[in-house]
């Protein structure tokens, strides 16, 4: 993990120096739960991520090309009555489609997160119960629209975040994401 955390501040770092690319902040809504072995009683619960991105058009396109896009979020994950909250780095590998103006496109982004707080409305667990770090993928897809960026996107963690208990559990997410890119 240490080594996909490298890499993803080399492309924050060097990216500019290569190719076309843009600087944006980004917000939005995150529906979230646990998935577990057994279920656990609990619903989805919402929250909200925020952050900053970096896209890195990788050459210039007519039709469709591919762009990197490295981003740095708190985002809010857990399900009803628990909140954990994560400071997470999803590195996007995006094809895009440019039909002038509005420019659509699917990704796929692998990310790994530290758990940064737990907030509990329930008597079981404690900040201790949860394990400190949880990885996963996103796919989605959305549209630019010049400096704009619209997005919706399906989580899935792959890490067990429930260190304390014997069942295993991960986080599962919907995100929909507004981002505005102010450098170009």
């Amino acid at each position: 993990m240490k080594r996909f955390l490298l890499i993803c501040l080399t492309i924050f770092t060097f990216a500019p120096l290569y190719g076309q690319f843009t600087v944006g902040a980004k917000v939005g809504g995150t529906f979230a739960r646990q998935q577990q072995a057994e279920s656990s009683g609990y619903g989805w619960s919402y929250s909200y991520h925020a952050g900053l991105a970096l896209n890195v058009y990788l050459a210039e396109f007519s039709f469709g090309g591919f762009a990197v896009q490295p981003e740095i979020l708190y985002n809010q994950k857990g399900e009803e009555g628990l909140q954990l909250g994560y400071v997470e780095a999803p590195l996007g590998v995006i094809y895009l489609l440019n039909l002038g103006k509005v420019i659509p496109y699917v990704f796929v982004a692998p990310y790994y997160a530290f758990l940064v707080s737990v907030g509990l409305d329930r008597p079981e667990g404690g900040e201790g119960s949860y394990a400190k770090n949880d990885y996963g993928v996103k796919l989605g897809g959305g549209v630019e629209l010049q400096y704009f960026q619209l997005s919706a996107s399906y989580g899935k963690g792959m890490g067990n975040v429930a260190k304390a208990n014997a069942l295993s559990s991960r986080n599962v997410c919907i995100e929909i994401s507004l981002a505005y890119f102010f450098l170009r």
